[in-house]
């Protein structure tokens, strides 16, 4: 087969499996490691595919804003990545925490998901996340209220003011898109000063990025992407971007999508 025959049926089959691994290649092609790899870049930068850590996935499609009315709750299909992502956060939680959890779809999962024993003061200015942590006896939850917004969180200058007289042991954030030169980014600007409120009274910051979110700017920088002290994506994140990491001796940790 001809390396350009071959570069085509690897984006055929990407395009109808959604993902591929450099294993694969190797085996169904008989070629290298290194020849696979080099057949992902060409195809990336022709714009077929994108590259992953250690495969690569379908194009992604351009960033969405969520609805005015968005809530993680209402979403019809478990989103892998973020459930990936918010189960490898929890394995940092530790009997007596205090933390903060974001109001993303990972922070939701990381709320429904949290064992039962589990003995912590949990912060959220999210009425959805406080409701769905209600129920369990052994975890103390501080709402964080103000004026709520259409998706049923709060950070205007009440919900900051709440979080400058409380000590955070580690707080779990997400936001609309991180980028090496942006850093972390969000589309509505309001809750950028409550963002930089978390994290100032934080000891650990720990930024939850799904891959659909990494490598993409919004509107209006939350913090640096080294203002993090550990950054968990999942195993679809972009080779360059992991690489990027390294080069900068910033931490990371990358979950695994779980099967069906």
């Amino acid at each position: 087969m001809f390396m350009e025959e071959r570069q085509k049926d690897i984006v055929k089959r990407v395009n109808e499996n959604g993902r591929i691994m450099v294993s694969e290649i190797q085996e169904i092609y008989k070629i290298s490691a290194d020849c696979a790899r080099r057949d992902l870049r060409l195809l990336e930068s022709k714009g077929l595919l994108q590259r992953t850590h250690g495969g690569a996935i379908a194009t992604m499609k351009k960033y969405v804003y969520p609805d005015k009315t968005y809530n993680p709750k209402d979403l019809q299909e478990i989103k892998k990545d973020s459930l990936a992502v918010a189960k490898r956060a929890i394995e940092y939680i530790k009997d007596q925490d205090v933390i903060y959890i974001t109001t993303s779809s990972v922070g939701y999962y990381m709320a429904i998901n949290l064992p039962d024993e589990l003995r912590c003061t949990i912060l959220t200015n999210s009425v959805t996340i406080a409701d769905a942590l209600r129920k369990k006896e052994n975890i103390s939850v501080i709402l964080l209220g103000g004026e709520m917004s259409h998706r049923g969180h709060c950070h205007d200058f009440y919900t900051i003011q709440m979080v400058k007289n409380i000590r955070i042991d580690k707080a779990f954030l997400s936001h609309a898109a991180l980028s090496i030169d942006f850093g972390a980014s969000i589309h509505d600007s309001s809750g950028v000063e409550f963002g930089k409120a978390v994290m100032e009274n934080s000891t650990m910051n720990i930024g939850l990025y799904p891959a659909d979110k990494i490598g993409k700017s919004s509107i209006h920088s939350v913090c640096k992407i080294y203002d993090y002290d550990l950054i968990i994506t999942d195993e679809q994140v972009s080779e360059d971007f992991v690489s990027q990491l390294d080069e900068l001796g910033i931490n990371y940790e990358i979950a695994e999508l779980q099967e069906d």
